[in-house]
């Protein structure tokens, strides 16, 4: 989930609780944010196949985007997220995966939060 959480202050985490949430002050044009993430078994959304993406806004979710789920059980992958221009950059592994519209300003995208079937050995923002 990308959306405007409550802070704005630099933050790397290490072997995160699930949901994972790291702050990233002014996500504006070339900034970017990376999570290492191992995905674990028996969860609904590798059941479905699906990797959603989402924001907030004032407390309410948005409409969801899906894709077809890239990730195989305990394997190791890095994501990175990069706004560039109205959009949000997904890449996996360094190869772009997913764009993702950007639904609010730069400017109110504070937090990146990351939940499911995961375990997050890393985040950070860039």
């Amino acid at each position: 989930m990308i959306g405007a959480g409550v802070g704005g202050t630099f933050m790397e985490i290490f072997n995160a609780s699930n949901p994972a949430e790291v702050n990233v002050p002014n996500f504006d044009n070339g900034k970017r944010f990376r999570a290492v993430i191992i995905p674990t078994d028996g969860g609904k959304r590798f059941h479905e196949n699906t990797v959603v993406f989402n924001t907030t806004r004032s407390g309410s979710w948005m409409h969801e985007e899906r894709t077809t789920m890239p990730f195989r059980y305990n394997k190791v992958y890095t994501l990175e997220f990069r706004s560039s221009y109205g959009q949000i950059e997904v890449l996996l592994n360094g190869v772009k995966f997913y764009d993702f519209a950007e639904r609010l300003s730069f400017s109110q995208i504070n937090r990146v939060e990351i939940d499911g079937d995961v375990h997050v050995h890393s985040a950070q923002f860039l």
